[in-house]
């Protein structure tokens, strides 16, 4: 087999995204849809952190905080609950089945989950200040809140805007109140302890001035805010080059698969199958790039499935075969929605489609098939093949090889089977 030094990994220049033709909103676009696929869940009030987004905008619109400020106001109420999601359900469902704090401290994914949202983001040296501000916005003014148990004004004070949005938006799924008056029956004789008489304060003048109960309870006002306000949110900083959107493209692949794979590495492991191939097919920089990236988000989709599919150790049913293979066309769907994305979008929308038309969900062939979707193809099929699933003892690469032999020309490009093989046999 090929020693993994023989043929080096390449690396991607810096590029910038203007260079790139992705939109001044790619960022705001990017996170904005990933965050809905990830807080879809039965049984969750969709859309929460959009919701927290126009709630912690007012408010801090109110307080005439700078363009800077709102901009990352806009990108942590967006991510607070990145950490918050497991393959059964999204924290928020824990949130209202324990709507206090003592609660909330005994439940270790609802007391972790700031912890992990950080931990995911801190990585990312553009993302630090965003990072600190979501580790904190669980904490309470008196220092009852969690995980930190810091208080007062060591709390950021962005983070304990997002607490009180985060807070009403919460008492929004578990309470029916129409006035400021009866939204202050339940959270004022908690205010000094959870958010600190000042910013409590501001939050009910704002309630009185600028936005109203019923607009925040009425969700297609919430949607046309939000949709305007993403779409002002300009920012070539979150996302400034090739390497950091690569980095943070590794980071949602890893959160894909552990919704939806027992191997939390298998689009990692396929980004790696691609890659090489694309050198060998002596592919540019730029079209070794739109590989990577296609590998990472491929299967972006699964996630707005019921995610126990994936985990199933039954026969699935016939609607949960086509449940399963709908996540292509949803995984389109939803990266056709970013702003000079639509190439990634249409090479994952075609990435189980098989040489001989018999795959899905077009039934194409041949060379009507994107290259990099048939070597996504061929990726996908050897890595499915050589790693642990429970319908799927892990078969040793030699017999996976031979399988991607059998059904070249028929499920596979019989070119990129055989550059493959000689490489992973050579």
């Amino acid at each position: 087999m090929k020693s993994e030094a023989t043929l080096p990994h390449t690396r991607l220049t810096y590029t910038s995204l203007q260079e790139l033709s992705l939109t001044p909103t790619f960022a705001s676009d990017f996170i904005t849809q990933f965050v809905t696929l990830l807080e879809y869940s039965e049984g969750l009030n969709p859309s929460h952190s959009i919701r927290v987004t126009v709630i912690a905008h007012f408010l801090g619109k109110y307080m005439k905080l700078s363009d800077g400020e709102m901009k990352e106001l806009f990108f942590a109420s967006m991510l607070h609950d990145i950490g918050g999601v497991s393959p059964e359900h999204h924290v928020v469902n824990k949130l209202i089945e324990l709507p206090d704090v003592f609660g909330q401290k005994t439940d270790f994914f609802a007391f972790s989950h700031p912890y992990r949202s950080y931990s995911l983001l801190s990585t990312f040296p553009t993302f630090q200040n965003i990072a600190a501000i979501i580790f904190a916005h669980h904490e309470f003014f008196d220092g009852s809140g969690y995980p930190q148990g810091i208080k007062g004004e060591q709390i950021p004070l962005l983070a304990r805007i997002i607490r009180i949005a985060d807070t009403v938006d919460i008492l929004m799924n578990i309470h029916k109140f129409s006035t400021i008056e009866e939204l202050h029956a339940l959270l004022g004789f908690s205010s000094e302890e959870e958010f600190g008489t000042e910013i409590y304060n501001a939050f009910l003048t704002m309630l009185k001035n600028n936005v109203s109960i019923t607009d925040l309870l009425d969700a297609d006002f919430i949607n046309d805010y939000f949709f305007t306000l993403q779409k002002s949110v300009e920012d070539r900083y979150y996302f400034s080059s090739t390497e950091t959107i690569t980095k943070f493209f590794r980071m949602v692949a890893t959160i894909v698969d552990n919704l939806t794979n027992l191997d939390a590495t298998h689009s990692l492991h396929i980004e790696d199958f691609a890659a090489r191939t694309g050198l060998l097919l002596k592919m540019t920089t730029q079209e070794i790039m739109d590989v990577r990236w296609t590998a990472y988000l491929h299967d972006i989709g699964k996630i707005a499935n019921n995610r126990n599919i994936y985990r199933k150790k039954e026969k699935l049913t016939d609607d949960e075969w086509a449940a399963i293979k709908r996540h292509p066309i949803t995984s389109y769907e939803y990266l056709n929605r970013i702003g000079g994305f639509d190439k990634i979008a249409y090479y994952s929308l075609y990435h189980h489609e098989n040489y001989d038309g018999s795959g899905y969900p077009e039934g194409l062939a041949g060379e009507r098939i994107p290259l990099v979707s048939r070597i996504m193809r061929v990726t996908d099929a050897f890595e499915a093949m050589t790693a642990e699933r429970i319908y799927n003892r892990r078969r040793d690469w030699q017999r996976a090889l031979k399988e991607l032999k059998k059904y070249s020309g028929t499920q596979f490009d019989p070119i990129i089977v055989d550059m493959f093989v000689a490489y992973y046999t050579t």
